[in-house]
């Protein structure tokens, strides 16, 4: 009986304080990145995604690590964060694709070729990401935030 209460003591206080891994009180579980985490969330996704999927020669794999790193990242990030959020991904997949065809090619016209390459095969899921990012986005509260930035450039002086 005893054992029974103090395990639902503390079982009640560990939810109360947001959860087993010491989450702060107030905030949802889903809420946990910054928006420049976010970003650098998706940017190692694109990253290690593009090398694993070279190295498999599965190419499809770099652009389902991109469609789901995007979009989860879009559901995991705070309100505040989303603008970047939404904006970066293709620019992260980008700059992911350049750095690692820089890294395993074996010259700078190859780099490019295969830069090109990659991009071209991966439009159609780029588009297909970046959609989803920004449907989960504006179901988020993205309207709000693009509100916000508009008041504020509205605001600056000329």
């Amino acid at each position: 009986m005893f054992l029974r209460h103090v395990r639902g003591r503390l079982a009640a206080r560990t939810l109360r304080s947001g959860g087993w891994l010491g989450g702060s009180r107030g905030r949802r579980p889903g809420e946990r990145l910054t928006g420049r985490g976010g970003v650098l969330v998706v940017f190692a996704g694109c990253f290690l995604g593009l090398l694993v999927a070279d190295w498999a020669n599965w190419g499809e794999l770099a652009d389902a690590v991109f469609f789901m790193a995007s979009s989860l990242t879009a559901y995991y990030v705070r309100p505040s964060g989303l603008l970047p959020v939404v904006v970066s991904p293709p620019l992260l997949f980008f700059a992911a694709c350049v750095l690692e065809k820089a890294l395993i090619s074996a010259g700078l016209l190859a780099a490019f070729s295969g830069t090109v390459v990659a991009l071209a095969s991966s439009a159609g899921w780029l588009f297909a990401g970046t959609g989803l990012t920004i449907l989960i986005a504006l179901l988020r509260g993205l309207r709000s935030e693009v509100r916000a930035l508009v008041l504020a450039l509205r605001s600056l002086p000329r």
